[in-house]
């Protein structure tokens, strides 16, 4: 185990990090990234500030992009010998479908839009990223881990770390398949609807 330390929107400190990976990974390269750092603003209409919002995209969505991007040659001499992945760790919250459901709007009297879109923007970059990165045999999925009891979460949510990790890892080793390139995939297995 080797802990690199990673201000993930410091992306000129991107290509130093690259170097520590690659010397610790070699030729064999990066078979699984996990794209998870995030942060939870939760403003409502009433009070949003395009500070917020940008806050928000920047961490949530703007740093994993550039992450995967600064990672890409890794990835890509992983996947020729091995299954290679990156995961991104969203939210069902992101879901455009499901903004209307009780069960998953867990905030029940108003939208949070610096999180909820910034997730939205991740479950796009996902797809984007499956389309891009397929023809390399490197798979993208999203995969919600829950509500879980982190201090993003608080004491009150519904899953304990532990479900929120096993979850994400079954989907991890069950699900990265082609058919599910691209797809937002919550900790039980099931698809979430963009």
């Amino acid at each position: 185990l080797h802990v690199l330390q990673l201000e993930g929107t410091n992306y000129n400190s991107f290509p130093q990090f690259v170097k520590q990976v690659e010397a610790i990974v070699g030729d064999q390269g990066i078979d699984t990234l996990i794209n998870n750092a995030g942060i939870a603003i939760t403003t409502f209409l009433d009070s949003v500030t395009a500070e917020d919002m940008l806050k928000n995209f920047e961490v949530n969505s703007v740093a994993p992009l550039m992450l995967t991007k600064a990672l890409l040659p890794l990835l890509k001499t992983s996947a020729p010998s091995r299954k290679t992945s990156v995961i991104n760790i969203s939210s069902t919250l992101g879901s455009i479908e499901l903004n209307t459901e009780p069960e998953v709007n867990i905030y029940p009297d108003a939208n949070v839009y610096p999180y909820r879109t910034s997730k939205a923007a991740l479950n796009m970059i996902t797809k984007c990223l499956a389309v891009d990165l397929k023809p390399h045999n490197i798979h993208v999925i999203s995969i919600c881990p829950g509500h879980l009891k982190t201090d993003m979460g608080g004491p009150n949510a519904a899953l304990e770390v532990s479900t929120g990790v096993s979850g994400v890892m079954n989907v991890i080793k069950t699900m990265v398949t082609d058919d599910n390139l691209g797809k937002l995939i919550n900790h039980e297995g099931s698809i979430v609807p963009y």
